[in-house]
């Protein structure tokens, strides 16, 4: 409550729609603080008001400053003059550890394709407890590893009565994330160069076994 008063003694305006995130504008920069507990991230369009921002919170705290942002909540962060990348090498290697699967063998791809799993699927019923840890700690990789979304989505639906079969599809992902530790979201910073975002979205058609809906 004393940090979101002193925020907004400062003319920042908390979001309506993330709580977390204040944010400043003033002479056409914008000053964006993300709150975590008593951490702070800060980022802006000017330097100097990140600057003023850091004084400001030094008169009125005893704070550290943890210089440019590298680690947050699992998420490793590589700024360069390049832009920036996010990654999650050593969130998904404790994964890996977790589960057993340091030394499997690499697979190409997250999910075998046209591969369908039902509700009641094949094989014995696994520990659900297990299994829906597994699934929500992918979940959580999945903020850095977007190319794992439907995947992730996919044996996400199978959390109250899992499988073998189920199991094993989590097991072909975490495969996957073996052999492709290194991926992450990248931002390239402006230059000469035209850039164009892509994007890429797996899909099937009316591929649903249970309700036979558009994925």
């Amino acid at each position: 409550m004393k940090l979101d008063r002193s925020l907004i003694s400062l003319r920042f305006v908390r979001s309506p729609l993330e709580h977390a995130v204040y944010v400043r504008s003033s002479r056409g920069a914008r000053l964006l603080v993300g709150v975590y507990v008593d951490d702070l991230v800060v980022t802006g369009s000017n330097v100097d008001e990140v600057k003023k921002f850091k004084k400001q919170m030094f008169d009125l705290f005893s704070m550290s400053d943890l210089g440019l942002f590298s680690y947050y909540l699992g998420i490793e962060v590589k700024q360069s003059k390049e832009g920036i990348k996010l990654t999650d090498i050593i969130y998904a290697s404790k994964i890996l550890e977790k589960t057993g699967m340091l030394q499997t063998d690499a697979c190409q791809v997250p999910m075998e394709q046209r591969l369908k799993l039902r509700k009641c699927g094949e094989g014995k019923k696994v520990d659900a407890t297990y299994y829906r840890s597994v699934v929500g700690s992918l979940r959580y990789l999945v903020n850095t590893r977007p190319d794992l979304a439907y995947s992730v989505g996919i044996v996400s639906r199978y959390m109250e009565c899992p499988t073998s079969q189920h199991l094993a599809a989590v097991k072909h992902i975490l495969r996957y994330i073996h052999g492709t530790l290194n991926l992450g979201c990248s931002y390239v910073l402006k230059s000469s160069h035209e850039l164009s975002l892509l994007g890429y979205s797996d899909s099937d058609h009316a591929g649903d076994t249970e309700i036979a809906r558009a994925l």
